[in-house]
């Protein structure tokens, strides 16, 4: 699912190179700001939440939030529907409910295939001339519709600085500001993050892509050598579905517990245990054009078997395969002050420990060091470039959550006792860190300031999955080809190769199908490429039947209800994308959610089953009601409940900036005096 443009090298025509320029000098230029004499900082804390955010505060384990609770505000913000990530920040972006951003869920269909497609973004791949000249470059284009308010800050000549903020692929325009983006960054291949295992233990039945974002290597050791291949970017030269490989090799030292690793002309030695330093890697496409990627390995052991982690291909920073920030240069610049560092998306390796090739002590060590440079940058930036808005979003809280769970959470089908002993502490030692950020950039702001801190939703357990096409199935509204046919699993590799996705579906019979991560669509005639079901008042008696069943559908093993509610897309969205919105919206009860195989287009044998992966926190089908974010401010709210809708044009209105012409929420008002 490449759709990535090569880079030109420095071996590129002048012509590609004077276009080059003009490109960077268009994208790159300055324009006159205004001098900084207010200042509004939002924090985001993707998935902090206000429940364990209150325990902790009553614990004193977070003082600096505790006391912005106490002098300032701290409320439960209300979140999107669903309260996934990419729709709940373009919320927070824009100020519009997902019918007005195009964003309902990371995935969308195709009504024409049933094809899935990211909803995030969307591709077109480039052009060559005798498959070496590059006549096209591609095309990415970023989904989510509307203006952002730092879009309109900045347009407006305040200085704005905006780091890793997600749905910002390709990154918006901030004229005189910066801009690094975060969610929706893919890496080399394409992926939100494909990690690699290199394993003399593996057997050749084992090898190949994991269910989500693995690719596992088998190693043979010849003496104590063994050598392997990186598979890079896809071949944008080739009509065929290939990757670009370059060569890995290990050479072991027992005796020394220690492994040196040769990629991409570079050379590490490293200790069981330890973690390398960043690896630079170009994957050359042909005699003028490469991809430059980074990455880095965590040695998990040496002898008997050799076992390697291998980070992520991310897009270099400091070349980068196509912009990751604004101005173009700025990631480049970031990278020769403080080294290399993630430019993906998806900052945290959750797919590593999900598929159990690493541990979550490998997991944390990265999670905090990649914390780190995030925290580093935001203060760099406060203390020696201040700008009149600055915008900064961690996903720590989010990933941690996700991960961890389990282990605060006895009643989980993975919990271990022993593991909750050494890392039951894990979401809470993430939270005081996030408390120590705070504080710190209270120091670093300018006197006045305003302080907002925003999650995107809350978090719940999640210890079952629905899978909601078995359901749809065993009701009647979706019909097998091969009702006795054996159902495979499937895989993110499979999903976005897209050779084929509901293989089984008769679709001239199917009623309704589901996509994504708790949406189900109408086979409607006229909008889908075989449909059956009238729009009108069938399509309407249709969706609320199905509506009624699933909510009096009830967990086998417990008799309790699985879905809070259902809504139907016409009930929750608005504007100008209802093409796209679902039919119908489940929202689970907590400790449900849709199942992993749903998400990739399968359907299973049973309906509810046990969530056994260490992914045991979860949020994206839950039911916004129960799955609010947190509200921080150094101020006195003097309007409530907060929505996220409301944080686009509360900031427009803190800093006197013209608003966009329409907002689904609403500026919240302040006391007129700073109370923190």
């Amino acid at each position: 699912m490449s759709f990535l443009r090569a880079r030109y090298s420095r071996r590129l025509t002048v012509l590609a190179a004077g276009f080059v320029a003009a490109v960077c000098a268009l994208s790159c230029g300055r324009v006159r700001t205004r001098p900084v004499t207010q200042q509004v900082v939002v924090l985001g804390f993707d998935g902090c939440d206000p429940t364990l955010a209150a325990k902790w505060m009553a614990e004193g384990k977070l003082p600096n939030l505790a006391q912005l609770a106490k002098t300032g505000t701290f409320e439960t913000l209300g979140t999107t529907n669903p309260p996934e990530s990419p729709v709940a920040w373009a919320t927070f972006a824009t100020g519009l409910n997902p019918g007005g951003t195009d964003i309902f869920d990371f995935l969308k269909r195709d009504p024409k295939t049933y094809l899935p497609e990211l909803a995030l973004v969307s591709r077109q791949k480039p052009k060559f001339l005798f498959g070496w000249l590059p006549i096209k470059g591609p095309k990415v284009t970023n989904e989510r519709d509307g203006v952002p308010f730092y879009e309109s800050v900045a347009d407006a000549g305040y200085k704005t600085t905006v780091l890793r903020m997600p749905l910002e692929f390709p990154p918006h325009k901030v004229p005189g500001g910066k801009l690094l983006a975060g969610l929706s960054v893919p890496d080399v291949r394409g992926t939100w993050g494909t990690f690699f295992y290199f394993g003399s233990e593996l057997t050749p039945w084992d090898v190949g892509d994991t269910e989500f974002g693995g690719k596992l290597v088998r190693l043979e050791l010849h003496g104590h050598h063994a050598r392997a291949e990186v598979e890079g970017p896809v071949d944008p030269t080739s009509d065929e579905y290939k990757r670009i490989c370059v060569p890995i090799e290990f050479d072991e030292t027992p005796e020394n517990n220690s492994v040196t690793i040769h990629l991409g002309g570079h050379d590490e030695t490293l200790q069981e245990g330890d973690w390398s330093h960043w690896f630079h890697v170009k994957f050359r496409i042909n005699a003028f054009l490469s991809v430059s990627a980074i990455c880095k390995f965590y040695v998990l052991e040496v002898s008997p078997d050799l076992r390697v982690y291998m980070s992520p291909l991310d897009i270099d920073p400091e070349s980068p395969v196509l912009p990751v920030s604004y101005p173009a240069n700025y990631s480049a610049e970031l990278a020769k002050k403080i080294g290399p560092f993630k430019t993906l998306g998806w900052w945290h390796d959750t797919w590593a420990l999900n598929e159990e090739k690493i541990d979550e002590g490998v997991f944390l060590e990265d999670l905090f060091d990649t914390m780190k440079t995030l925290e580093n940058i935001t203060l760099d930036e406060l203390e020696n470039d201040p700008p009149s808005l600055m915008v900064s979003i961690f996903t720590s809280t989010d990933s941690v959550s996700h991960m961890f769970f389990r282990l605060i959470d006895p009643q989980h089908p993975r919990y271990d006792p022993v593991l909750a002993a050494k890392y039951g502490d894990a979401i809470l030692r993430v939270y005081e860190q996030m408390d120590k950020v705070v504080g710190e950039v209270e120091e670093n702001m300018k006197p006045g300031a305003t302080l907002i801190i925003v999650s995107d939703h809350g978090f719940h357990s999640w210890r079952k999955g629905f899978n909601t096409n078995t359901w749809l199935v065993k009701n009647g509204y979706m019909v097998l080809k091969n009702p006795n046919a054996e159902e495979k699993s499937y895989n993110l590799e499979e999903l976005f190769g897209q050779g084929s996705f509901f293989p089984n579906v008769d679709w001239s019979h199917t009623r309704a199908y589901a996509l994504g991560l708790g949406q189900i669509y109408l086979n409607e005639r006229g909008r889908e490429a075989h449909g059956i079901v009238n729009p009108g008042p069938e399509a309407d008696r249709l969706a609320e039947e199905i509506r009624q069943k699933l909510l009096a559908y009830r967990d086998p093993d417990t008799n309790q209800p699985v879905l809070e509610d259902v809504y139907l897309g016409k009930e929750i969205f608005h504007g100008p994308h209802m093409d796209d919105a679902p039919d119908l919206q489940l929202d689970f009860q907590i400790d449900y959610r849709t199942s992993w195989q749903t998400s990739l287009g399968a359907i299973p044998a049973g309906i509810v089953e046990a969530n056994m992966k260490k992914w045991s926190g979860d949020h994206c089908a839950s039911d916004p009601k129960d799955t609010g974010g947190v509200f921080f401010s150094n101020r006195k709210l003097a309007t409530s409940p907060p929505s996220i809708m409301d944080i686009a044009p509360t900031v427009l209105d803190l800093l006197g900036a013209t608003p966009t012409p329409h907002y689904d929420g609403r500026p919240l008002k302040f006391s007129a005096d700073l109370s923190h």
